[in-house]
């Protein structure tokens, strides 16, 4: 985890193949599923690039700036968390999905 200044600098230092987004406008508008399905493409030991927004949220700008280079933006339910609650949430679901429910396949 890591803090950056700005948007510009959080994005050229974290170039990984796989970069999401938490974006409470995105569960807000009914999004389900974009969570479940980048986790679902997930390979063994791909880099994944959460981004957490702070408290009040990201702006539709910001989050535009990002999808044009390639950051997904994913809903983490119905409820809005915390800014230091969020990763928590997140990366109990990227184990859900890659070890818990990989190991029923």
């Amino acid at each position: 985890m890591a803090y950056y200044e700005n948007l510009t600098a959080a994005l050229a230092a974290n170039p990984a193949p796989v970069r999401l987004v938490a974006w409470e406008e995105s569960a807000k508008q009914g999004e389900t599923s974009a969570l479940a399905q980048a986790l679902t493409k997930l390979t063994a030991g791909e880099q994944v690039v959460a981004i957490f927004g702070p408290e009040g949220g990201l702006t539709t700008g910001e989050v535009e700036r990002m999808q044009a280079v390639g950051v997904v933006p994913v809903g983490l339910g119905p409820r809005i968390l915390r800014t230091e609650t969020a990763p928590l949430y997140f990366l109990s679901a990227v184990s859900y999905v890659c070890e818990l429910a990989a190991a029923k396949k």
